[in-house]
């Protein structure tokens, strides 16, 4: 009965092994349980011998499972729990392997010199059994020192299993180990005591043992039975995971986004079907960042390569947008967003992000960006249109002192003796008015010039004196005084000069139209330039008007809102957008007195700004 129940259970598990051959420990308890169903074969075999040569060779060949079984228990702790000193294993099996040979060398066997006789017990119901009688071994010391051993490494292992702590460990190191060393403890010691003669009994260790392989069955189908429902929750894992990519794969196509994957070790770079349509690249190609690079195009690569080294070094946060050259279409624009993940010691392993098409994006912001520019010369032009009797007269003034030299000229020609000098100042007096009526000019060619904007370094004390000379007419006929306190040694400004002398023209001819209403040695506007936070230029300009209330002090900039009884509302709007353009602010305020005062604030050249220590 034991040696069947065995040869079942060692049939069992040697199929879950075949089915999960990851798992040793299915295996081990496979032979473990073949090797008791052979010792359950042997003692039966002893106890029904008829003479002590049959007893002595059952007892000879019995030592191969014994040795099997051995192993078995060593590398099933091994396998299943991984405790135990490993010194203390290859010492009980090298012991083991010891007495085994001892055994194949000695006549009868390892046990006994001699078997001198058979001693049969009788059992209940007329049955007897066989007991052997006989000499000691010489060399059984060498089996009792490798069961020694054994039980060493056993309660080492339970030990070490029962401090690793936990309930689940715990219970194991108390179910299996502690059952398997109290056999081999019981197991061992009977075999002592009947080889030494102290004990008559035959040997029945399969049977109990029965008890411990139940045991160990029992732990191990706990542990097939977790996996079934690990296995059951890895399909339901992987069955959302597969919707879950689907969903992300239809929102991802649905709103042209590519998720990607850099392996920067590797540097190989995973993208899904849109990423690579996106980039123009085909479907079995591999990526890596400079085969990134050279989908982009050449103006961007630089800008690119900086960003992600910023993200690489710095803070981990990678955002761009750049262009795709694509052969035989239009560049695309895309935007990405990245981040960075770090190993323990701070070195990047990889980068995941993002990146989608923002083409029409683009389009419609060059469109906006064109029809501001529209609306900037509009406005320009509708501002010219206000400032033509002024800049008739500015003109005039030049035109009129020209002709006026030259006639004087021809007088001076007509006398004798003809005196050189004075007609010589003469010409330089017309050349000197011809240049004013000139630069006059220019500034309105200027005004007028309809283009995408031209950003340079800019002199905004040299802006500020340019559009007083265009206005000085305009200024002088209102009997508008301008005082301007001009701070010295500015930094450079980067922008368009024509559009911030629109910004200029635009405040300076409020504030004029703001003060219209005041006696006319009351008119005067204030121009002021200073550094402001951060190495930034502040402009100000004030006048004495009668203010804006305070509830319209942010709805001024606003399209079509206008304080003025005949205004169109765009001047300010337009200054707002001009300003926002150069990366700049613009407010306005009430003085405490009287009047408002607009002022903006505009970056340095970058090379300028100054970084405090």
């Amino acid at each position: 009965m034991a040696a069947s129940a065995c040869l079942t259970l060692a049939g069992v598990y040697f199929i879950i092994w075949l089915k999960q051959r990851d798992r040793p420990a299915y295996l081990l308890f496979s032979l473990l349980a073949l090797t008791m169903a052979a010792f359950a074969g042997f003692e039966y075999a002893m106890m029904h011998a008829e003479s002590t040569r049959v007893f002595g060779e059952l007892l000879y060949w019995i030592h191969i499972p014994v040795f099997a079984g051995t192993l078995a228990v060593i590398g099933f702790i091994q396998a299943q729990f991984g405790t135990g000193r490993a010194w203390l294993a290859y010492a009980a099996c090298g012991l083991r392997g010891l007495a085994d040979a001892v055994n194949f060398l000695s006549s009868p066997n390892l046990n006994y010199a001699e078997i001198t006789a058979l001693r049969h017990i009788p059992l209940s119901g007329g049955e007897t059994i066989a007991v052997a009688e006989g000499i000691r071994g010489p060399w059984v010391a060498i089996d009792d020192w490798a069961l020694l051993t054994t039980i060493v490494y056993l309660a080492d292992a339970v030990i070490s299993l029962w401090r690793r702590g936990g309930r689940d460990g715990r219970r194991r190191a108390a179910l299996i180990g502690c059952s398997i060393l109290c056999f081999i403890l019981i197991a061992a010691g009977s075999a002592i005591l009947i080889h030494a003669g102290i004990l008559h009994i035959p040997y029945l260790i399969s049977l109990p043992f029965l008890l411990v392989l139940l045991a160990m069955s029992y732990e191990l189908s706990s542990d097939v039975l977790r996996a079934a429902q690990l296995s059951r929750q890895l399909k339901i894992s992987e069955s959302e995971l597969r919707e879950s990519q689907d969903r992300m794969r239809l929102a991802a196509s649905a709103a042209d986004l590519g998720l990607w994957l850099w392996d920067i070790a590797r540097d190989e770079i995973w993208t899904m079907e849109q990423g690579r349509a996106l980039y123009g690249i085909p479907k079995d190609e591999r990526i890596d960042f400079a085969r990134f690079m050279e989908t982009l195009h050449t103006d961007d690569r630089e800008t690119v390569r900086a960003s992600v080294a910023k993200a690489l070094y710095g803070g981990g946060d990678y955002e761009g947008e750049y262009r795709v050259g694509l052969p035989c279409a239009k560049a695309r624009w895309v935007a990405s967003r990245g981040k960075v993940e770090f190993d323990v010691s701070g070195k990047p392993i990889r980068m995941r992000g993002v990146s989608i098409d923002i083409t029409r994006r683009k389009l419609a912001e060059q469109v906006v960006q064109q029809q501001r520019h529209e609306l900037a010369h509009l406005s320009r032009v509708t501002l010219l249109g206000e400032l033509s009797g002024s800049l008739a007269h500015e003109l005039n003034q030049p035109l009129t002192a020209i002709l006026a030299n030259a006639q004087a000229a021809q007088r001076f020609l007509d006398q004798e003796p003809l005196d050189i000098g004075e007609v010589r100042e003469i010409l330089g007096d017309i050349v000197k008015e011809d240049k004013r009526a000139g630069e006059v000019i220019r500034r309105l060619r200027l005004l007028f010039r309809k283009g995408e904007l031209q950003h340079g370094p800019i002199d905004v004390n040299a802006l500020v004196e340019d559009v007083l000379k265009l206005l000085r007419s305009d200024l002088v006929s209102q009997s508008v005084g301008v005082v301007t306190t001009l701070a010295p040694a500015l930094p450079m400004i980067s922008g368009d000069r024509v559009q911030l002398q629109q910004v200029l023209l635009n405040l300076v001819m409020n504030a004029c139209d703001a003060m219209a209403c005041l006696d006319r040695t009351e008119r005067e506007i204030r121009i002021v330039t200073e550094t402001a936070a951060a190495n930034g230029i502040r402009l100000t300009v004030a006048d004495r008007g009668r203010g804006i209330p305070a509830e319209d002090l942010e709805r001024v900039f606003e399209p079509f809102v206008t304080t003025k009884n005949h205004g169109l509302g765009l001047g300010l709007s337009v200054c707002r957008t001009i300003v926002s353009a150069h990366g700049g602010t613009i407010r306005a305020a009430n003085n405490p007195e009287r009047g408002v005062c607009f002022s903006l604030i505009l970056p340095p050249l970058p090379e300028q700004t100054h970084v405090p220590a």
